[in-house]
């Protein structure tokens, strides 16, 4: 189980700069570049409905432009392909101007195929003489198809994913055996965490004490410090949290960890844990702890609800996760961890993906607080019955109901979303 857990979260817990939706295309489309091997004249983007959703209204990094066609000309300009979803990092001076200048030359399309709920880019980039194209498919960084001039140069069938991790993923989650043996990782085995903690809070601190995008942390944060709301742990984590969604969604050009594919979700599913640590004066080796089973607890949910959800991920998902980290710092037991979750799935379920933008600050903060306080009810015994609502007869039931009401439930919704985001475009 031990290696499990390391092996899933190495290939789930990924440093991104900049919304990943935009960000892979970005990557697709630098990857297209370098197989064209000349000057890049147009480029064509397909993807699928919900990525396309998540990239209409929120800011490329380092720009001051929003939309996938301005990710996609980034990418094949001054994109690092090398660098995967971090593709977009350092981009050189001047970088903005000469993708408007592209841009104006009218050879760039973006296009969506209708309810397509996994993850798909096609990107071709076509020059003078040559044409490619680059396909990701399940997963943001995932490339399954590089070819030129209608050859194939490289292709595979599907994403490899480790037997046993696929096996975790699979049977019914258990909160018990998780949490057991997670604490018997050492600070060494779970090192490779330690940089989601300096980057997660580096751009936490940044929409702290910076007005940026909504300014939500920032105002948390104003409001803590004139005493009109509470400066506590709970409110610490919600100005960190949604100042983090601020920066990252207006386009400050600091790298996050993501979390089964969302850098919102990595946020939401760390910064509260890492506050909740500091607040009860809890070891490194504790708090890396805390954030693998809040990451494994966020990817095993979302793979209930898939990757890219009409549901609100950071609010089921990475709010799951969380809670589960600090109900086990609070050192509930297993089954009163249970019980706070439940809470929290009988309050935040009708929370909706409404594509990534500058709002989803407020999700966040609202996410953050509502998880916060469904555990420390829960840890004084106010929780939700097991007949109310979705909430189901244990824990696996609950998430369950939430994969069906996510993939069968919403899929007429979400649609019905993404037209009337795009109603207002025309």
């Amino acid at each position: 189980m031990k290696s499990i857990i390391i092996e899933t979260l190495k290939h789930e817990i990924k440093p991104a700069v900049g919304c990943t939706e935009p960000v892979a295309v970005a990557y697709a489309a630098a990857l297209a570049k370098g197989l064209l091997e000349e000057e890049v004249q147009g480029l064509k983007v397909l993807v699928n409905s919900n990525l396309y959703k998540n990239g209409m209204g929120v800011f490329v990094p380092g720009t001051t432009k929003k939309g996938l066609h301005w990710a996609a000309i980034l990418g094949a300009l001054v994109g690092d392909a090398a660098k995967e979803l971090e593709v977009l990092e350092n981009m050189p001076a001047g970088s903005e101007a000469a993708a408007e200048a592209f841009l104006n030359k009218g050879q760039v399309t973006v296009d969506y195929l209708a309810k397509t709920p996994k993850v798909y880019i096609e990107v071709t980039a076509r020059g003078n003489q040559h044409s490619s194209k680059v396909i990701i498919k399940e997963r943001h960084g995932n490339v399954v198809l590089k070819g030129v001039d209608g050859k194939i140069l490289y292709e595979k069938n599907e994403e490899f994913r480790d037997e046993k991790s696929q096996g975790f993923l699979n049977k019914d989650l258990n909160i018990q055996s998780l949490r057991e043996t997670i604490h018997t990782l050492t600070k060494e085995d779970l090192s490779f965490l330690a940089p989601v903690i300096e980057k997660n809070l580096k751009i936490g601190h940044k929409g702290k004490s910076e007005k940026l995008g909504l300014g939500v942390g920032y105002t948390l944060a104003a409001l803590m410090e004139n005493g009109r709301i509470g400066k506590d742990v709970l409110n610490e984590a919600k100005a960190l949290t949604a100042g983090a969604s601020d920066a990252r969604m207006s386009g400050v050009p600091y790298g996050v960890y993501s979390c089964a594919g969302s850098g919102n979700q990595g946020l939401a599913a760390s910064l509260p844990v890492i506050v909740m640590a500091e607040e009860l004066g809890l070891s490194r080796e504790r708090l890396l702890q805390g954030l693998a089973l809040s990451f494994m607890v966020t990817i095993y949910v979302k793979e209930h609800i898939g990757r890219l959800s009409p549901l609100c991920g950071c609010g089921i998902a990475a709010g799951v996760g969380s809670a589960a980290a600090i109900g086990d710092f609070l050192n509930m037991t297993s089954k009163g961890i249970e019980k706070g979750i439940q809470n929290i799935i009988g309050n935040l379920t009708g929370m909706i993906c409404d594509g990534a933008k500058p709002g989803c600050a407020l999700k966040l903060s609202t996410c953050v607080g509502a998880v916060m306080e469904m555990m420390f009810l829960a840890k004084e015994g106010t929780c939700i019955s097991d007949n109310e609502g979705i909430t189901g007869k244990d824990l696996q039931k609950s998430i369950e109901n939430l994969g069906e009401l996510s993939r069968i439930g919403m899929e007429n919704a979400d649609e019905l979303v993404l037209n009337i985001m795009t109603a207002k475009n025309q």
